[in-house]
């Protein structure tokens, strides 16, 4: 009888128990029970990382064996800018008329944006799609958190332009300080 589920269906006379009687145990337990279950099920479903994860899988074209950097940079960039058109639609209908202040949603996507934008900035943390083993985990892979750690990641950072564009001009640093002695 110890291992017998009990739901509230199965507790009688529920209306007319003491407060620390048995029963009024077991109504506490079931609504704990509840509650807990509740809570695993929220925490299962936000995973923000594995919906990350799922994006890429389903962006990058099921033909190819493996991505190049290149190719994982360039769905990077098309991740970022997958609430572009939300938010430029939110944009659009706040400024008829008057300006209103942002609504929480747009104000939600564009944080969303800045945040993974600064994050690409100083490296976002993907699955290794250059690697074959990996990149056929991730097309088998249903999203389940506790598999997640089997896959290797890899760390990309948002090339840097500048560097290799300009390059750094000295000459003139000295001539203005021989002016200033």
């Amino acid at each position: 009888m110890g291992n017998r589920k009990i739901t509230l269906k199965t507790i009688k006379n529920r209306e007319a128990i003491h407060p620390y009687s048995r029963k009024a145990h077991q109504i506490t337990r079931v609504y704990q029970r509840k509650e807990k279950l509740a809570v695993k099920e929220k925490k299962k479903a936000n995973n923000p990382l594995g919906e990350r994860w799922l994006w890429f899988r389903y962006a990058f074209e099921e033909d190819k064996p493996v991505a190049t950097k290149p190719e994982m940079h360039e769905l990077i960039e098309l991740y970022l800018e997958r609430h572009d058109e939300e938010i430029n639609e939110l944009e659009k209908d706040r400024s008829r008329g008057h300006k209103k202040p942002k609504n929480a949603r747009q104000q939600l996507l564009e944080s969303i944006k800045a945040r993974e934008a600064s994050e690409y900035t100083s490296g976002m943390e993907l699955p290794d799609m250059t690697n074959g083993k990996t990149l056929k985990l991730l097309r088998e892979w249903d999203g389940d958190k506790n598999s997640m750690t089997r896959m290797t990641t890899i760390r990309l950072q948002k090339p840097d332009d500048t560097t290799k564009a300009a390059p750094v001009d000295n000459s003139n640093k000295k001539d203005k300080d021989m002016m200033e002695m």
